[in-house]
């Protein structure tokens, strides 16, 4: 089953995205303790606003319940507000307010943006991205997007190969963090 991320989630989802940041081997997250990065993205994840938010992530769930894969999407517009609700956070998980995670801004003009897409390890080949990835049309639809898109890390073309079954193509290139990735958008 598909359906929006729950508050109940996090300890599900946070390992999920984790596999995420692990792969961008980012200096910005590398910097910061461990424990004390899980506590701020879980006070982010329970915020408005903020990139990985509640409020952006659907999940797929098994028999009980559990995610086993999300997806995270935002539009365009939001790029200016998705980081900034991150603040509040740093100062209950005692980081210094000029913590900055995420710099880079992915999506282009008028583009409903996929953030993550990702999957339980132990669920790979299931069909649950593929399952997650239709979500994002539909969705983009009511937001009144015509254009999805994504970023997918050069050095993954398991993803690449799925996200062109999909429908989508390559565009351009972009840097995110210390990795090039091709950017790919679907016309809905």
């Amino acid at each position: 089953m598909i359906r929006k991320a729950e508050r109940k989630d996090f300890p599900f989802i946070f390992p999920i995205l984790n596999q995420i940041f692990e792969e961008m081997d980012m200096k910005t997250i590398k910097a910061l303790p461990e424990g004390q990065f899980y506590d701020l993205m879980k006070q982010a994840f329970y915020s408005d606003h903020y990139r990985y938010s509640l409020n952006r992530i659907w999940v797929a769930t098994d028999e009980d319940d559990r995610p086993t894969g999300l997806i995270d999407m935002y539009g365009y517009e939001d790029q200016s507000i998705i980081d900034m609700s991150l603040r509040p956070s740093l100062a209950k998980t005692l980081l210094p307010l000029e913590t900055k995670i995420f710099t880079d801004k992915e999506a282009l003009p008028g583009e409903w943006y996929i953030d993550a897409l990702a999957v339980n390890p132990n669920h790979w080949g299931e069909g649950i991205a593929s399952s997650l990835l239709a979500v994002a049309p539909k969705v983009a639809k009511e937001k009144d997007y015509k254009v999805v898109s994504l970023n997918v890390d050069q050095d993954n073309p398991r993803a690449q190969r799925l996200y062109e079954y999909k429908g989508f193509e390559t565009v351009s290139t972009m840097k995110i963090g210390d990795r090039k990735y091709d950017h790919m958008i679907k016309r809905v």
